[in-house]
Protein backbone atom coordinates (compact mmCIF):
# COMPACT_ATOMS: atom_id res chain seq x y z
CA UNK A 1 0.00 0.00 0.00
CA UNK A 2 1.05 3.64 -0.68
CA UNK A 3 0.37 6.51 1.14
CA UNK A 4 0.02 10.01 -0.32
CA UNK A 5 -0.96 13.65 0.48
CA UNK A 6 -5.20 12.25 -0.60
CA UNK A 7 -4.68 9.19 2.32
CA UNK A 8 -7.48 9.94 4.85
CA UNK A 9 -6.06 9.19 8.09
CA UNK A 10 -2.10 10.59 7.34
CA UNK A 11 -0.99 13.48 6.12
CA UNK A 12 2.59 13.18 4.87
CA UNK A 13 4.92 15.88 5.48
CA UNK A 14 8.03 15.08 4.11
CA UNK A 15 11.61 13.15 5.61
CA UNK A 16 11.51 13.72 9.32
CA UNK A 17 12.33 10.95 12.13
CA UNK A 18 10.28 9.83 15.17
CA UNK A 19 12.60 12.45 16.95
CA UNK A 20 10.88 15.21 15.10
CA UNK A 21 8.58 17.51 15.38
CA UNK A 22 5.25 16.50 17.53
CA UNK A 23 2.59 18.73 16.28
CA UNK A 24 -0.21 16.27 16.17
CA UNK A 25 0.07 14.56 12.94
CA UNK A 26 1.31 11.20 11.95
CA UNK A 27 4.71 11.88 10.57
CA UNK A 28 5.71 9.31 7.33
CA UNK A 29 9.75 9.36 6.20
CA UNK A 30 11.22 7.07 3.97
CA UNK A 31 13.79 5.28 6.27
CA UNK A 32 15.89 2.49 4.22
CA UNK A 33 15.87 -1.04 5.64
CA UNK A 34 15.47 -2.02 9.08
CA UNK A 35 15.30 0.89 11.56
CA UNK A 36 12.97 1.77 14.10
CA UNK A 37 9.64 2.20 11.89
CA UNK A 38 7.36 -0.74 10.29
CA UNK A 39 8.38 -0.64 6.29
CA UNK A 40 6.16 0.21 4.19
CA UNK A 41 6.19 -1.54 0.59
CA UNK A 42 7.48 0.75 -1.78
CA UNK A 43 10.87 1.63 0.94
CA UNK A 44 8.38 3.93 2.95
CA UNK A 45 7.59 3.53 6.87
CA UNK A 46 4.74 4.16 8.95
CA UNK A 47 5.24 5.89 12.28
CA UNK A 48 4.16 3.88 15.52
CA UNK A 49 1.59 6.25 16.21
CA UNK A 50 -0.06 5.47 13.20
CA UNK A 51 0.49 1.88 13.00
CA UNK A 52 -1.19 2.13 16.62
CA UNK A 53 -3.87 4.10 15.23
CA UNK A 54 -5.13 1.82 12.72
CA UNK A 55 -4.91 -1.34 15.43
CA UNK A 56 -7.71 0.77 16.99
CA UNK A 57 -9.87 2.05 13.79
CA UNK A 58 -11.99 -0.85 14.37
CA UNK A 59 -12.84 -0.67 17.67
CA UNK A 60 -13.19 3.18 17.17
CA UNK A 61 -15.92 2.00 14.32
CA UNK A 62 -17.78 -0.17 16.69
CA UNK A 63 -18.02 2.83 19.23
CA UNK A 64 -19.22 5.16 17.18
CA UNK A 65 -22.07 2.92 15.89
CA UNK A 66 -22.98 1.60 19.98
CA UNK A 67 -22.60 5.10 21.31
CA UNK A 68 -25.14 6.77 19.78
CA UNK A 69 -27.66 3.19 20.33
CA UNK A 70 -26.60 3.52 23.84
CA UNK A 71 -28.08 7.06 24.51
CA UNK A 72 -31.10 6.21 22.60
CA UNK A 73 -31.69 3.38 24.99
CA UNK A 74 -31.00 5.61 27.71
CA UNK A 75 -32.83 9.02 26.71
CA UNK A 76 -36.97 9.31 27.42
CA UNK A 77 -39.35 8.28 25.01
CA UNK A 78 -40.24 11.43 22.67
CA UNK A 79 -43.31 13.35 23.50
CA UNK A 80 -46.52 12.49 21.79
CA UNK A 81 -50.02 13.87 21.31
CA UNK A 82 -52.49 11.10 23.24
CA UNK A 83 -56.13 11.10 22.67
CA UNK A 84 -58.82 10.50 25.15
CA UNK A 85 -63.23 9.79 24.17
CA UNK A 86 -65.56 8.30 26.09
CA UNK A 87 -65.91 5.22 23.61
CA UNK A 88 -62.03 4.81 23.35
CA UNK A 89 -62.57 4.57 19.58
CA UNK A 90 -60.34 5.70 16.73
CA UNK A 91 -57.21 4.86 18.43
CA UNK A 92 -57.69 6.88 21.52
CA UNK A 93 -57.85 5.65 25.24
CA UNK A 94 -61.31 5.33 26.72
CA UNK A 95 -60.31 7.07 29.97
CA UNK A 96 -58.44 9.91 31.26
CA UNK A 97 -56.56 7.76 33.82
CA UNK A 98 -55.64 5.38 31.03
CA UNK A 99 -53.74 7.75 29.08
CA UNK A 100 -52.19 9.16 32.30
CA UNK A 101 -51.03 6.38 32.76
CA UNK A 102 -49.02 5.95 29.55
CA UNK A 103 -47.99 8.93 28.97
CA UNK A 104 -44.05 9.98 28.54
CA UNK A 105 -42.47 13.18 29.78
CA UNK A 106 -43.75 16.07 27.80
CA UNK A 107 -46.46 14.08 26.54
CA UNK A 108 -50.15 16.15 25.53
CA UNK A 109 -53.60 14.55 26.49
CA UNK A 110 -56.21 15.73 24.32
CA UNK A 111 -59.74 14.70 25.78
CA UNK A 112 -62.82 15.02 23.62
CA UNK A 113 -66.20 16.04 24.70
CA UNK A 114 -68.00 14.28 27.54
CA UNK A 115 -68.87 13.77 30.97
CA UNK A 116 -66.37 11.06 32.14
CA UNK A 117 -66.78 9.38 35.61
CA UNK A 118 -63.21 9.61 36.98
CA UNK A 119 -60.76 10.51 39.74
CA UNK A 120 -57.34 10.92 37.72
CA UNK A 121 -53.98 10.34 39.86
CA UNK A 122 -51.69 12.83 37.19
CA UNK A 123 -48.77 11.19 39.20
CA UNK A 124 -49.25 7.58 37.89
CA UNK A 125 -46.82 8.45 35.30
CA UNK A 126 -43.63 6.28 35.56
CA UNK A 127 -41.38 7.93 35.33
CA UNK A 128 -42.81 11.53 36.26
CA UNK A 129 -42.46 14.42 33.52
CA UNK A 130 -44.24 17.15 32.14
CA UNK A 131 -47.61 16.57 31.32
CA UNK A 132 -50.52 18.90 29.86
CA UNK A 133 -54.36 17.85 29.50
CA UNK A 134 -56.40 20.08 27.09
CA UNK A 135 -60.39 19.61 26.40
CA UNK A 136 -60.99 19.35 22.51
CA UNK A 137 -64.31 19.78 20.91
CA UNK A 138 -65.44 17.36 18.10
CA UNK A 139 -62.65 18.43 15.38
CA UNK A 140 -59.53 18.13 18.19
CA UNK A 141 -59.33 22.21 18.61
CA UNK A 142 -58.88 23.35 22.67
CA UNK A 143 -61.84 24.39 23.25
CA UNK A 144 -62.81 24.90 27.07
CA UNK A 145 -65.79 23.64 28.87
CA UNK A 146 -66.45 20.30 26.40
CA UNK A 147 -65.27 18.56 28.81
CA UNK A 148 -67.07 17.17 32.37
CA UNK A 149 -65.39 15.14 35.11
CA UNK A 150 -67.60 14.26 37.98
CA UNK A 151 -66.30 11.15 40.30
CA UNK A 152 -69.25 9.26 41.55
CA UNK A 153 -66.17 8.68 44.57
CA UNK A 154 -64.65 10.64 47.06
CA UNK A 155 -61.93 11.67 45.81
CA UNK A 156 -61.13 14.74 43.58
CA UNK A 157 -61.18 14.55 39.87
CA UNK A 158 -57.77 15.68 39.36
CA UNK A 159 -54.60 14.83 42.28
CA UNK A 160 -51.02 14.29 42.43
CA UNK A 161 -50.48 11.19 45.14
CA UNK A 162 -47.47 12.23 45.88
CA UNK A 163 -46.32 15.09 44.06
CA UNK A 164 -45.80 14.91 40.34
CA UNK A 165 -41.90 15.64 39.50
CA UNK A 166 -42.61 18.03 36.37
CA UNK A 167 -44.65 20.61 35.10
CA UNK A 168 -48.04 20.14 34.77
CA UNK A 169 -51.09 22.21 32.44
CA UNK A 170 -54.75 21.79 32.91
CA UNK A 171 -56.45 23.37 30.32
CA UNK A 172 -60.19 23.27 30.00
CA UNK A 173 -62.10 20.87 32.64
CA UNK A 174 -65.17 21.51 34.08
CA UNK A 175 -65.31 19.51 37.40
CA UNK A 176 -67.40 18.75 40.64
CA UNK A 177 -66.61 16.74 43.39
CA UNK A 178 -67.55 15.50 46.85
CA UNK A 179 -63.92 16.49 47.87
CA UNK A 180 -62.04 19.11 46.01
CA UNK A 181 -62.18 19.69 42.30
CA UNK A 182 -58.32 19.70 41.39
CA UNK A 183 -55.92 19.30 44.04
CA UNK A 184 -52.63 19.56 42.63
CA UNK A 185 -48.70 19.52 43.74
CA UNK A 186 -45.65 19.31 41.60
CA UNK A 187 -42.44 19.23 43.67
CA UNK A 188 -38.78 18.69 41.68
CA UNK A 189 -36.95 16.65 45.13
CA UNK A 190 -34.63 19.57 45.70
CA UNK A 191 -33.49 19.68 41.58
CA UNK A 192 -35.27 21.75 39.19
CA UNK A 193 -38.23 24.11 40.27
CA UNK A 194 -41.67 22.57 39.20
CA UNK A 195 -44.73 24.94 38.21
CA UNK A 196 -48.45 24.40 37.21
CA UNK A 197 -50.50 26.38 34.66
CA UNK A 198 -54.33 26.48 35.15
CA UNK A 199 -56.67 27.59 32.87
CA UNK A 200 -60.26 27.95 31.50
CA UNK A 201 -60.99 25.45 34.60
CA UNK A 202 -65.00 25.62 36.41
CA UNK A 203 -64.90 24.08 39.45
CA UNK A 204 -68.42 24.43 41.32
CA UNK A 205 -70.42 22.77 44.30
CA UNK A 206 -67.45 20.91 45.50
CA UNK A 207 -67.42 18.99 49.08
CA UNK A 208 -64.14 21.29 49.52
CA UNK A 209 -61.53 23.17 47.46
CA UNK A 210 -62.71 24.02 43.89
CA UNK A 211 -59.12 24.12 42.91
CA UNK A 212 -56.41 23.76 45.51
CA UNK A 213 -52.95 23.97 43.76
CA UNK A 214 -48.85 24.06 45.67
CA UNK A 215 -45.52 24.31 43.82
CA UNK A 216 -42.11 24.90 44.50
CA UNK A 217 -41.86 26.65 41.25
CA UNK A 218 -44.71 29.25 39.81
CA UNK A 219 -48.20 28.86 39.91
CA UNK A 220 -50.34 30.40 37.16
CA UNK A 221 -54.13 30.65 36.79
CA UNK A 222 -55.65 32.39 34.41
CA UNK A 223 -59.56 32.84 33.84
CA UNK A 224 -60.88 30.25 35.68
CA UNK A 225 -64.45 30.25 37.75
CA UNK A 226 -64.94 28.72 41.01
CA UNK A 227 -68.45 28.72 42.64
CA UNK A 228 -70.75 27.31 45.58
CA UNK A 229 -67.54 25.22 46.67
CA UNK A 230 -67.78 24.77 50.58
CA UNK A 231 -64.44 26.11 51.49
CA UNK A 232 -61.85 28.28 49.07
CA UNK A 233 -62.92 28.92 45.64
CA UNK A 234 -58.92 28.87 44.61
CA UNK A 235 -56.40 28.29 47.15
CA UNK A 236 -52.73 28.82 45.84
CA UNK A 237 -50.79 27.51 48.91
CA UNK A 238 -47.08 26.74 49.78
CA UNK A 239 -45.51 28.24 46.44
CA UNK A 240 -41.88 28.52 46.22
CA UNK A 241 -41.75 31.16 43.05
CA UNK A 242 -44.69 33.71 42.21
CA UNK A 243 -48.36 33.39 41.63
CA UNK A 244 -49.95 34.85 38.63
CA UNK A 245 -53.91 34.68 39.15
CA UNK A 246 -55.48 36.70 36.02
CA UNK A 247 -59.27 36.74 34.83
CA UNK A 248 -60.80 34.37 37.52
CA UNK A 249 -64.20 34.56 39.30
CA UNK A 250 -64.88 33.62 42.48
CA UNK A 251 -68.45 33.03 43.73
CA UNK A 252 -70.36 31.78 46.74
CA UNK A 253 -67.27 29.97 48.54
CA UNK A 254 -66.03 30.50 51.64
CA UNK A 255 -62.87 31.95 50.36
CA UNK A 256 -63.31 33.74 46.88
CA UNK A 257 -59.60 33.52 46.25
CA UNK A 258 -57.29 32.95 48.73
CA UNK A 259 -53.01 33.05 48.38
CA UNK A 260 -51.12 31.76 51.42
CA UNK A 261 -46.80 31.18 52.14
CA UNK A 262 -45.49 32.55 49.01
CA UNK A 263 -41.86 32.72 48.85
CA UNK A 264 -42.06 35.23 46.10
CA UNK A 265 -43.85 37.75 44.27
CA UNK A 266 -48.29 37.50 43.82
CA UNK A 267 -49.91 39.18 41.52
CA UNK A 268 -53.90 39.48 40.98
CA UNK A 269 -55.41 41.00 38.31
CA UNK A 270 -58.78 41.58 36.95
CA UNK A 271 -60.20 39.20 38.90
CA UNK A 272 -63.70 39.01 40.59
CA UNK A 273 -65.23 38.19 44.41
CA UNK A 274 -68.68 38.05 45.36
CA UNK A 275 -70.24 36.84 47.86
CA UNK A 276 -67.84 34.65 49.86
CA UNK A 277 -69.20 34.02 53.26
CA UNK A 278 -65.28 34.89 54.31
CA UNK A 279 -62.89 36.78 52.81
CA UNK A 280 -63.34 37.93 48.62
CA UNK A 281 -59.49 38.03 48.01
CA UNK A 282 -57.10 37.10 51.18
CA UNK A 283 -53.37 37.10 50.76
CA UNK A 284 -50.83 35.67 54.07
CA UNK A 285 -47.63 35.17 54.53
CA UNK A 286 -46.07 36.22 51.47
CA UNK A 287 -42.10 37.08 50.96
CA UNK A 288 -41.97 39.53 48.03
CA UNK A 289 -44.81 42.00 46.71
CA UNK A 290 -48.41 41.50 46.16
CA UNK A 291 -50.05 43.35 43.69
CA UNK A 292 -53.51 43.60 43.34
CA UNK A 293 -55.20 45.34 40.42
CA UNK A 294 -58.30 46.24 38.49
CA UNK A 295 -60.60 43.58 40.97
CA UNK A 296 -63.84 43.76 42.29
CA UNK A 297 -65.38 42.57 45.73
CA UNK A 298 -68.52 43.08 46.45
CA UNK A 299 -70.87 40.87 48.86
CA UNK A 300 -68.61 39.22 51.17
CA UNK A 301 -67.48 39.41 54.50
CA UNK A 302 -64.29 41.32 54.02
CA UNK A 303 -63.69 42.52 50.71
CA UNK A 304 -59.72 41.93 50.93
CA UNK A 305 -57.87 40.65 53.55
CA UNK A 306 -54.02 40.55 53.99
CA UNK A 307 -51.89 39.75 57.30
CA UNK A 308 -48.24 38.68 57.49
CA UNK A 309 -46.54 40.54 54.57
CA UNK A 310 -42.67 41.09 53.84
CA UNK A 311 -43.02 43.37 51.04
CA UNK A 312 -44.76 45.63 49.62
CA UNK A 313 -48.50 45.61 49.09
CA UNK A 314 -50.11 47.74 46.29
CA UNK A 315 -54.00 48.02 45.58
CA UNK A 316 -54.53 49.87 42.76
CA UNK A 317 -58.12 50.41 40.56
CA UNK A 318 -60.31 47.91 42.55
CA UNK A 319 -63.56 48.08 43.61
CA UNK A 320 -64.61 47.31 47.59
CA UNK A 321 -68.50 48.05 48.06
CA UNK A 322 -71.40 46.03 49.88
CA UNK A 323 -68.90 44.15 52.31
CA UNK A 324 -69.17 44.02 55.76
CA UNK A 325 -65.61 45.83 55.65
CA UNK A 326 -64.29 46.95 52.10
CA UNK A 327 -60.59 45.55 53.13
CA UNK A 328 -58.94 44.86 55.98
CA UNK A 329 -55.32 44.42 56.84
CA UNK A 330 -53.94 42.89 60.22
CA UNK A 331 -49.92 41.88 61.45
CA UNK A 332 -48.32 43.83 58.48
CA UNK A 333 -45.78 45.67 60.48
CA UNK A 334 -42.94 44.17 58.60
CA UNK A 335 -44.47 44.79 55.26
CA UNK A 336 -42.14 47.58 53.30
CA UNK A 337 -44.98 49.40 52.17
CA UNK A 338 -48.99 49.56 52.07
CA UNK A 339 -50.91 51.30 49.52
CA UNK A 340 -54.89 51.38 48.44
CA UNK A 341 -55.19 53.99 45.24
CA UNK A 342 -57.47 54.72 43.10
CA UNK A 343 -60.06 52.78 43.55
CA UNK A 344 -63.55 53.10 44.41
CA UNK A 345 -64.40 51.49 48.57
CA UNK A 346 -67.83 52.61 49.52
CA UNK A 347 -71.40 51.34 50.58
CA UNK A 348 -69.65 48.77 53.42
CA UNK A 349 -71.06 48.09 56.37
CA UNK A 350 -68.69 48.19 58.91
CA UNK A 351 -65.64 49.89 57.94
CA UNK A 352 -64.23 51.07 54.36
CA UNK A 353 -61.13 50.00 55.76
CA UNK A 354 -59.77 48.62 58.91
CA UNK A 355 -56.20 48.34 59.76
CA UNK A 356 -54.61 46.77 62.97
CA UNK A 357 -50.94 46.10 63.80
CA UNK A 358 -49.90 47.53 60.55
CA UNK A 359 -47.80 50.13 59.49
CA UNK A 360 -48.37 53.45 57.80
CA UNK A 361 -51.09 53.04 54.70
CA UNK A 362 -51.22 55.38 51.56
CA UNK A 363 -55.03 55.97 50.72
CA UNK A 364 -54.87 58.73 48.62
CA UNK A 365 -56.80 59.08 45.19
CA UNK A 366 -59.96 56.84 46.38
CA UNK A 367 -63.74 57.16 45.98
CA UNK A 368 -65.54 56.71 49.63
CA UNK A 369 -68.74 57.24 48.79
CA UNK A 370 -69.81 60.89 49.46
CA UNK A 371 -67.60 64.23 48.85
CA UNK A 372 -66.66 64.44 52.56
CA UNK A 373 -64.16 61.68 52.26
CA UNK A 374 -63.72 59.24 54.94
CA UNK A 375 -65.03 59.47 58.49
CA UNK A 376 -67.33 62.49 57.45
CA UNK A 377 -69.37 63.58 60.18
CA UNK A 378 -73.16 62.87 59.53
CA UNK A 379 -71.94 61.78 56.06
CA UNK A 380 -72.85 58.62 53.82
CA UNK A 381 -69.04 58.07 53.35
CA UNK A 382 -67.46 54.70 54.76
CA UNK A 383 -65.42 55.23 57.19
CA UNK A 384 -61.96 54.31 58.29
CA UNK A 385 -61.08 52.42 61.75
CA UNK A 386 -57.22 52.12 61.53
CA UNK A 387 -56.52 50.81 65.15
CA UNK A 388 -53.26 52.15 66.46
CA UNK A 389 -51.85 52.29 62.03
CA UNK A 390 -51.71 55.79 60.30
CA UNK A 391 -54.09 56.11 57.19
CA UNK A 392 -53.40 58.91 55.26
CA UNK A 393 -56.65 59.23 52.62
CA UNK A 394 -55.76 62.92 52.27
CA UNK A 395 -56.83 64.05 49.37
CA UNK A 396 -59.85 61.51 48.18
CA UNK A 397 -62.02 61.59 44.63
CA UNK A 398 -64.66 64.29 45.35
CA UNK A 399 -65.95 65.73 42.36
CA UNK A 400 -66.94 65.07 38.40
CA UNK A 401 -66.30 67.77 35.85
CA UNK A 402 -68.50 67.22 32.99
CA UNK A 403 -66.87 68.40 29.70
CA UNK A 404 -68.63 68.37 25.93
CA UNK A 405 -66.79 69.22 23.06
CA UNK A 406 -67.72 70.92 20.65
CA UNK A 407 -70.75 73.09 22.64
CA UNK A 408 -73.52 73.55 21.43
CA UNK A 409 -73.64 70.50 19.49
CA UNK A 410 -75.41 70.24 16.41
CA UNK A 411 -78.23 67.58 15.19
CA UNK A 412 -76.80 64.02 13.67
CA UNK A 413 -72.52 65.27 14.26
CA UNK A 414 -71.18 63.86 17.24
CA UNK A 415 -70.11 65.10 20.40
CA UNK A 416 -67.52 64.10 22.77
CA UNK A 417 -68.55 64.02 26.16
CA UNK A 418 -66.32 63.43 29.39
CA UNK A 419 -66.78 63.27 33.12
CA UNK A 420 -63.28 63.78 35.22
CA UNK A 421 -63.39 61.97 38.66
CA UNK A 422 -60.78 63.80 40.77
CA UNK A 423 -60.02 66.02 44.43
CA UNK A 424 -57.44 67.45 45.69
CA UNK A 425 -55.03 69.90 46.41
CA UNK A 426 -52.72 68.46 45.53
CA UNK A 427 -54.97 66.56 42.46
CA UNK A 428 -56.15 63.01 43.01
CA UNK A 429 -57.75 61.20 40.13
CA UNK A 430 -59.64 58.04 39.81
CA UNK A 431 -57.11 56.63 37.14
CA UNK A 432 -57.63 53.71 34.67
CA UNK A 433 -60.96 52.61 35.57
CA UNK A 434 -61.86 50.26 38.61
CA UNK A 435 -63.06 47.13 39.05
CA UNK A 436 -62.87 44.03 36.94
CA UNK A 437 -62.45 45.04 33.64
CA UNK A 438 -63.48 41.37 31.77
CA UNK A 439 -66.84 41.96 34.50
CA UNK A 440 -69.30 44.79 34.02
CA UNK A 441 -68.94 48.11 33.77
CA UNK A 442 -69.32 50.14 37.11
CA UNK A 443 -70.58 53.44 34.84
CA UNK A 444 -74.12 53.51 32.48
CA UNK A 445 -74.51 56.10 30.52
CA UNK A 446 -77.55 56.92 29.18
CA UNK A 447 -79.09 60.14 26.66
CA UNK A 448 -82.51 61.71 26.37
CA UNK A 449 -81.39 62.67 23.10
CA UNK A 450 -79.81 60.51 20.10
CA UNK A 451 -77.61 57.79 21.23
CA UNK A 452 -74.49 56.86 22.83
CA UNK A 453 -71.70 55.07 20.55
CA UNK A 454 -71.24 51.31 22.89
CA UNK A 455 -68.23 52.07 24.52
CA UNK A 456 -70.46 54.80 26.57
CA UNK A 457 -72.32 52.01 28.52
CA UNK A 458 -70.31 48.71 28.11
CA UNK A 459 -66.46 48.95 27.11
CA UNK A 460 -63.93 48.63 30.24
CA UNK A 461 -61.28 50.45 29.48
CA UNK A 462 -63.63 53.24 29.96
CA UNK A 463 -61.33 55.79 31.67
CA UNK A 464 -57.99 57.60 30.36
CA UNK A 465 -55.14 56.89 33.04
CA UNK A 466 -53.72 59.99 33.24
CA UNK A 467 -56.58 62.23 34.21
CA UNK A 468 -59.26 59.68 35.45
CA UNK A 469 -61.50 61.13 32.20
CA UNK A 470 -64.31 58.62 31.06
CA UNK A 471 -65.36 59.24 27.39
CA UNK A 472 -68.32 59.17 25.57
CA UNK A 473 -69.53 60.18 22.12
CA UNK A 474 -73.17 61.46 21.40
CA UNK A 475 -74.60 61.67 18.25
CA UNK A 476 -77.66 63.94 18.79
CA UNK A 477 -81.39 63.63 16.45
CA UNK A 478 -83.37 66.26 17.24
CA UNK A 479 -82.95 70.29 17.83
CA UNK A 480 -82.86 71.43 21.34
CA UNK A 481 -81.38 70.04 24.37
CA UNK A 482 -79.12 66.71 25.25
CA UNK A 483 -78.79 65.69 28.85
CA UNK A 484 -76.10 62.84 29.24
CA UNK A 485 -76.46 61.15 32.64
CA UNK A 486 -73.36 58.88 33.90
CA UNK A 487 -74.09 56.67 36.87
CA UNK A 488 -71.60 55.16 39.26
CA UNK A 489 -71.15 53.57 42.52
CA UNK A 490 -72.37 55.04 45.56
CA UNK A 491 -73.65 58.39 44.35
CA UNK A 492 -70.38 58.92 41.61
CA UNK A 493 -73.47 60.66 39.36
CA UNK A 494 -73.10 63.58 37.48
CA UNK A 495 -75.23 64.74 34.38
CA UNK A 496 -74.52 66.99 31.63
CA UNK A 497 -76.85 69.67 29.56
CA UNK A 498 -75.83 71.04 25.63
CA UNK A 499 -77.62 73.22 23.67
CA UNK A 500 -78.06 72.14 20.26
CA UNK A 501 -77.76 73.80 16.92
CA UNK A 502 -80.49 72.69 13.94
CA UNK A 503 -78.45 71.83 11.01
CA UNK A 504 -80.09 73.10 7.89
CA UNK A 505 -82.67 71.03 6.53
CA UNK A 506 -84.90 72.09 3.19
CA UNK A 507 -88.01 71.28 2.74
CA UNK A 508 -89.28 68.94 0.21
CA UNK A 509 -90.66 71.74 -2.16
CA UNK A 510 -87.58 73.34 -2.44
CA UNK A 511 -85.60 70.10 -2.90
CA UNK A 512 -87.93 69.03 -5.69
CA UNK A 513 -87.50 72.78 -7.13
CA UNK A 514 -83.50 72.86 -6.67
CA UNK A 515 -83.67 69.55 -8.58
CA UNK A 516 -85.66 70.65 -11.62
CA UNK A 517 -82.80 73.87 -12.04
CA UNK A 518 -80.47 71.43 -11.93
CA UNK A 519 -81.34 69.37 -14.40
CA UNK A 520 -82.22 72.46 -16.85
CA UNK A 521 -78.95 73.35 -16.11
CA UNK A 522 -77.47 69.90 -17.14
CA UNK A 523 -79.68 70.01 -20.36
CA UNK A 524 -78.66 73.54 -21.29
CA UNK A 525 -75.08 72.30 -21.02
CA UNK A 526 -75.75 69.18 -23.09
CA UNK A 527 -76.74 71.11 -25.86
CA UNK A 528 -74.33 73.69 -25.09
CA UNK A 529 -71.94 70.64 -26.35
CA UNK A 530 -73.91 69.04 -29.06
CA UNK A 531 -73.57 72.57 -31.15
CA UNK A 532 -70.36 72.75 -30.87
Amino acid sequence: MHYNHTDPVAEIVGPVSSTGPRDGRIHVAPMGDGGAHGQIPGGQYMSTERTILRRFLPLLATLALTVPMLFALAAPASAAIRCVNTGGTAGCYGSIQAAVSDANGGDVIHVYPGSYDESVNLSAMDPDGDLTLITVNASGVPTPGTVIVEYSGIEAEFYTTPALDGNLTLEGFVVHSAFPGIDVAVDGGGGTDRNVVIRDVVATVTGDDGIRVSADGNVTIADCETSSNEEEGLDVTAVGGNVTITGCVARRNRTGIRVSDVGGDVIIQECTATGNSDHGIQVQRVDGTVAIGNCTMTGNSNGFAADGLGGTLKIDSCIASGNQVGVWFNELTEAEGVSVNNSIICGNSSYGLDADDTATIDAEGNWWGCAGGPNAPGGSCDTVGAGPSIVDFTPWISKITPHATPDPAKVGEPVIVRFQFHGGPPAVYLGQGPGDLGGPAPFTVTTDNGSLNESGATVKEFINAADGTLKVTLVPDRPGIATVTMAGPCGLDESVVLGMESEFVPEAASVLLLGSGLMGLAGYASLRLRRR
